[in-house]
């Protein structure tokens, strides 16, 4: 690396973050790539581009994509510590070049050591920065494995649950803002649900950790990063929230009980005597989903919301799911709250056509774009689309 200006991440004003972040990060000298789409965005004109980024796990490593001129140019995995690495090399410095660097994979609940930091930039000495336009609108996507991406980078039969099978990019959330020229922000975690996670885990569920900057990770690091800060929205104004829920929590009705190491207490979502989830089960799945809407409105008063299911099929709670949606609907007189049903990822015939450890691949993911962007596309102002 050389004949390059430095220049600390937060003195470079036409870069554009992307994610949450805490309420202070302009202070600090590095931004913490919190959540699956989080990163940054820059116009240059250089022959070269640089990036000092930091990286840390215990089991769970970060992956990150590259996009140059909107094209994915290189996925890697971050080792711990320290590093430079090149984002873009031996380009005309005569015209500008987009460059788009994105945390791939999900924050891990089960690795409270996993994190990516960006600290500096390096351009070759006598490039600029250029400020990037706007885009047409902000779009919030809440979500579990699904919108989290597991599967997008793997063979079908690879089954292991690592980071380098998630690839947020591949996802109809990425493609979705893709299509809209939306910016984004990012809230999923695989195996979470509304009141229970896959294996009957009643902690592992999202609507508690929706107003933290991102709380899901426990433990001093994230603490000190700031994750379990109260994230300030009225910062970025959703003009939608996407809500992908429940998948999960029809897992536990299959799964075997959770028991509580801390408390000896079992937990288990039960069916009946007729193999369907029992009603008093139902209930508490219909009464998150309505209170989870209470927040998520509280937070985003003016936007649509979407609730959206289908890419994996689970009619055994879509039901519970409906009601607590119709329930808000009815106490609150609330005319912008949709539902949205996706294809079923039973359309995928082909090889290619198929994730791994048995989620949605990427033709399940390329047709929910295309029916996602074309909703929001007919709830939204046409002077804006």
């Amino acid at each position: 690396m050389r004949n390059v200006n430095v220049y600390p991440i937060n003195k470079i004003p036409e870069l554009y973050f992307l994610g949450r972040d805490v309420s202070d990060a302009e202070k600090k000298s590095f931004r913490t790539l919190f959540w699956n789409g989080s990163g940054f965005e820059v116009h240059f004109k250089g022959r070269e581009l640089w990036a000092l980024i930091e990286g840390g796990f215990e089991t769970l490593e970060p992956w990150l994509v590259v996009f140059l001129n909107g094209r994915i140019n290189s996925r890697q995995m971050i080792t711990k510590g320290k590093q430079w690495i090149c984002l873009a090399r031996g380009f005309d410095d005569s015209y500008e070049t987009d460059i788009r660097v994105m945390k791939d994979s999900q924050p891990m609940a089960d690795d409270p050591e996993h994190f990516i930091k960006i600290h500096k930039l390096a351009l070759t000495k006598g490039g600029s920065f250029s400020k990037l336009p706007e885009h047409k609108m902000k779009i919030e996507f809440v979500g579990d494995s699904i919108t989290t991406g597991e599967g997008l980078a793997g063979a079908v039969d690879d089954m292991a649950w690592i980071g380098c099978h998630m690839s947020f990019c591949k996802t109809y959330a990425y493609q979705t803002a893709e299509k809209l020229d939306a910016d984004f922000r990012v809230v999923s975690q695989g195996g979470f649900g509304i009141v229970s996670a896959w294996n009957n885990n009643p902690y592992y569920v999202i609507p508690p950790e929706y107003e933290n900057v991102c709380s899901i990770p426990k433990g001093k690091l994230y603490e000190k990063l700031g994750g379990y800060q109260k994230y300030d929205f009225s910062k970025w104004k959703s003009d939608f929230v996407i809500i992908n829920l429940g998948t999960n929590d029809r897992g536990g009705f299959y799964f075997e009980p959770w028991t509580d190491p801390d408390t000896g207490k079992v937990y288990k979502m039960n069916l009946d005597e007729n193999g369907k989830p029992c009603a008093s089960d139902g209930a508490k799945i219909t009464e998150g989903t309505k209170k989870f809407l209470y927040v998520v409105r509280k937070n985003n008063p003016a936007a649509k919301i979407i609730w959206a299911t289908g890419m994996m099929y689970i009619p055994e709670v879509m039901g519970f799911i409906y009601e607590g949606i119709s329930q808000f609907k009815n106490e609150t007189g609330d005319k912008n709250v949709f539902t949205l049903e996706f294809d079923s990822m039973d359309c995928e015939t082909n090889e290619e056509d198929k994730g791994s450890r048995q989620h949605p691949g990427p033709k399940t993911h390329r047709l929910a774009a295309e029916k996602l962007s074309m909703v929001i596309k007919s709830l939204y102002s046409t002077e804006k689309v």
